[in-house]
């Protein structure tokens, strides 16, 4: 749980369903001079989501209108994605069994699903060209890094059998690296996550040294940051630091919540981010947002039942 929280082509035409219950909340007021769009999942239940199903969803950041893209009793839609030039959404959804990844126009139109495997394809980040999706699944092992090129649908591995796990990746801004987190830092009985990085030339992997746990690694759009999850202590924070791993600074937090899925804002000011009183158990994340220079600590976006999280910024 911790992990996955640090958590054929088949061409599918799916119609909205209709909008019987109410989108996520966001706040009132709502914070003002704040632009851009997000896209998100949320599990808030309703009528025609009785089962508290995942589901994906953008805020106007203008405004905090927020807009439903898919829907569903009986399925998934998850960790959404924006493409590099804003008109597609990668996503991993469970509607045809098991998680694979899909594709959709960004008004929630025209869902296409990408990978058809019995085993669990997750994390979908887009490579800067737009050309390819780095993935994990667990197809071949516990989870590994995974390439798909989206004209043929060919699929290349990355990683094989990489210790602890290979999870999250998040590709650099020049299309050269790609962060990830693993189970490889050991601190007294326990494997704890770390980030790695990942040459796509040469297939070499480093690890960047941490005081605790890390995971869900985001580039800064000038590719010389990283920010990640710090799980040195409980609850988790915000770390930034630089590519090479060094100038760690933690970010400002919200007095008693976790902190987690940072994402940087296109111009690089702004880092997008969920918090949650709870981390495993009563979890309720609402989406924030916090300056990237650190100077003040995170404002919630949303509020409400469900969980509102792993925001990503339009380009």
């Amino acid at each position: 749980m911790a992990g996955r929280l640090c958590i054929t082509a088949l061409l599918c035409s799916v119609a909205l369903f209709a909008q019987t219950s109410a989108p996520p909340d966001s706040v009132k007021p709502f914070p003002s001079g704040l632009t851009g769009t997000l896209v998100f999942q949320s599990d808030k239940p309703g009528p025609d989501n009785p089962d508290a199903r995942n589901h994906i969803f953008t805020l106007d950041l203008a405004g905090g209108k927020v807009t439903q893209l898919t829907s569903g009793r009986n399925h998934h839609d998850q960790h959404p994605k924006w493409s590099p030039d804003g008109t597609r959404i990668s996503f991993i959804s469970s509607r045809g069994g098991s998680f694979d990844l899909w594709m959709m126009h960004a008004d929630g139109s025209n869902a296409q699903r990408l990978t058809d495997h019995p085993a669990a394809d997750y994390d979908p980040i887009w490579a800067p060209d737009g050309q390819s999706l780095i993935f994990s699944s667990e197809r071949d092992s516990r989870s590994d890094l995974y390439r798909l090129w989206l004209k043929d649908r060919r699929i290349e591995r990355l990683t094989h059998h990489f210790v602890g796990r290979a999870i999250m990746p998040n590709v650099s801004p020049d299309g050269r690296s790609v962060a990830f987190a693993a189970q490889t830092l050991q601190r007294l009985q326990f494997w704890e996550f770390q980030v790695h990085v990942l040459d796509l030339a040469t297939g070499k992997t480093r690890a960047l040294d941490n005081s605790g746990g890390a995971c869900w690694p985001s580039w800064s759009p000038d590719g010389r940051q990283l920010a990640n999850v710090l799980l040195a202590r409980e609850p988790s924070t915000i770390q930034v630091r630089n590519a090479d791993g060094s100038g760690t600074r933690e970010m400002p937090a919200m007095p008693g919540m976790w902190h987690y899925y940072p994402d940087w804002s296109k111009d690089g000011k702004w880092i997008a981010l969920a918090v949650s009183p709870q981390h495993h158990k009563g979890e309720d994340w609402d989406l924030a947002l916090a300056p990237a220079d650190g100077s003040r600590a995170p404002v919630r976006l949303t509020s409400g039942p469900g969980n509102d999280r792993l925001p990503d910024w339009k380009p």
